[in-house]
């Protein structure tokens, strides 16, 4: 661990001596682009899904939402905040014990929709940087590894090493990984963030559909 920064460093220096300076602004642009399609995903299809396929109001779910979010954020662990996740969900979403019971810690698992943003715009980003003309069979190839590499990466912090294969799955080469390196905390932090957010809406819905729903709950509140 404590050599850990000093081999990135060595990884970085070998990716910027052989591309040069000017791909760090490209990594800068597709951090912005990442950015942009969590926001996107987070303040809008989620809120659609509740909105459509739920009774609870869309800005209780917000407004409850921010502790696990910045639980989330900091650890960028899954695991680590599906306890204040569960809680969340039960207290302040009214989702019954027995649905966030199933759906949070499965959720926790296999519901990466951080992940599977961050593994398409990689491989897209490094397709721009190697000026390769991806064909309909490498696009398809990168959805398919995306969705399933999203569903096994681990709840845990850590290099998302699942993108290699979404790469190699469109024939792009991996050397330039190194350059991801230094803000993959970031990138981790941000998709975690998503993962959790989009494991409550999840639970919200399936909830709204099992044999205990009480459809009266939010009004009983006013």
């Amino acid at each position: 661990m404590l050599i850990a920064p000093i081999g990135v460093f060595g990884l970085m220096a070998d990716a910027i001596g052989t591309y040069g300076f000017d791909v760090l602004t490209l990594v800068l642009k597709l951090f912005v682009v990442y950015v942009a399609a969590i926001l996107i995903f987070g303040f809008v299809v989620y809120p659609l899904l509740i909105a459509f396929f739920s009774n609870t109001p869309v800005r209780k779910y917000f407004s409850a939402m921010k502790k696990p979010q910045i639980v989330a954020f900091s650890t960028a662990s899954s695991m680590a905040t599906l306890p204040v996740n569960m809680e969340t969900c039960e207290r302040d979403l009214k989702v019954t014990n027995a649905t966030a019971s199933f759906v949070l810690p499965l959720g926790a698992t296999i519901n990466m929709s951080g992940n599977a943003i961050y593994y398409g715009l990689v491989a897209i980003f490094f397709a721009q940087v190697y000026n390769i003309d991806l064909s309909m069979g490498a696009w398809a190839a990168i959805i398919v590894t995306s969705t399933l590499g999203a569903i096994g990466q681990a709840g845990v912090p850590g290099p998302s090493f699942l993108v290699v294969a979404v790469l190699l799955a469109a024939g792009i080469p991996i050397e330039g990984l190194p350059l991801l390196f230094a803000l993959d905390r970031l990138f981790d932090m941000i998709r975690t963030a998503l993962n959790i957010t989009g494991d409550a809406a999840c639970a919200i819905i399936v909830d709204r559909y099992s044999p205990d729903y009480d459809p009266n709950r939010w009004s009983k509140e006013a």
